[in-house]
């Protein structure tokens, strides 16, 4: 009989290519991590995973074996999530996942009168610039500027982001205004890493400042608006964000700045949930009221 901590290790292991990844998603030491799969292997007589040079890649046995953990762990987690608070009303945990300045500026002030009404709520506020997922459990709620993907998610569109490019009035002052008809020729980008998918300026920027140089990158943007208000240099923003940051001036550009729809999603086995579907009904109601806000003209 398979033993289900050890699966839950060997996905991690699969999923995130080593064993240190791993025991830090888990919260276990790294050799805790090598035991149960050494272990998990001698009882299956086969070997699961090859050293690689950045970490460990799965055997053709692991590959085989990880269809079967994934369909096993898919069929716990239904279990998990159909008998997860049908009972507790508005009471107990839920988890809310958005990138950080969605979190930090948008759905955190909107939460006081919910928890106020209904104090039995944990209400946790996960900021990531992965996705994190709803099938695993990883969270109840998200809010993405992209449609999820997944079967078993139900979204609505409860909004749009619109961006923008902005400046420090003292970066102007040294620098002087860009000529966007050069491209922004001897300025200065503070932009989003390049590890990141899906990102709005990825397009937009090019376009209109495709000369501008680089000086720094970063996965969050409250710390480009940070850097942008400390004189770094241009920077492309949520609206929302960069037009209540006293220190910057957003800059009329050749070319309007992105727009990108926002959905919330639940997965269909939690939505009836107590809990989740008044926490996942007021942040709707509540990003409904922020409309002119997240996407003005």
């Amino acid at each position: 009989m398979l033993d289900w901590d050890d699966l839950r290790i060997f996905l991690a292991v699969a999923r995130t290519g080593s064993f240190s990844a791993a025991a830090r998603e888990l919260g276990v030491a790294q050799p805790t991590v090598g035991r149960r799969i050494a272990a998990l292997e001698r009882s299956l007589a086969a070997q699961l995973f090859v050293p690689a040079a950045t970490g460990q890649s799965l055997s053709g046995s692991g590959r085989l074996m990880l269809a079967r953990a994934e369909q096993m762990e898919a069929a716990a987690l239904a279990a998990e999530r159909v008998a997860a608070g049908r009972d507790a009303g508005l009471r107990g945990r839920v988890v809310v996942t958005a990138s950080e300045w969605l979190v930090g500026s948008v759905l955190g002030p909107l939460l006081g009168p919910l928890v106020g009404e209904h104090p039995g709520l944990e209400l946790e506020l996960a900021a990531d610039v992965r996705h994190l997922s709803l099938a695993r459990r990883e969270a109840d709620i998200a809010v993405r500027p992209s449609r999820f993907e997944q079967a078993e998610v139900v979204q609505r569109q409860v909004g749009v982001v619109a961006f923008g490019l902005y400046a420090s009035d003292g970066y102007l002052a040294q620098h002087g205004m860009p000529d966007f008809a050069a491209q922004c020729e001897g300025h200065t980008l503070i932009a989003m890493s390049e590890s990141l998918t899906k990102i709005p300026d990825v397009e937009w920027l090019p376009q209109i400042a495709g000369r501008a140089r680089v000086v720094v990158r970063t996965n969050g943007r409250e710390p480009m608006a940070t850097m942008a208000a400390a004189g770094l240099g241009l920077t492309c923003l949520p609206r929302f964000l960069g037009d209540r940051a006293p220190n910057l001036r957003l800059l009329p550009t050749p070319v309007p700045g992105p727009r990108r729809q926002l959905w919330l999603g639940v997965h269909r086995d939690v939505r009836s949930v107590p809990r989740v579907k008044a926490s996942a009904a007021f942040l709707r109601e509540g990003l409904g009221r922020l409309a002119w806000a997240l996407g003005p003209a």
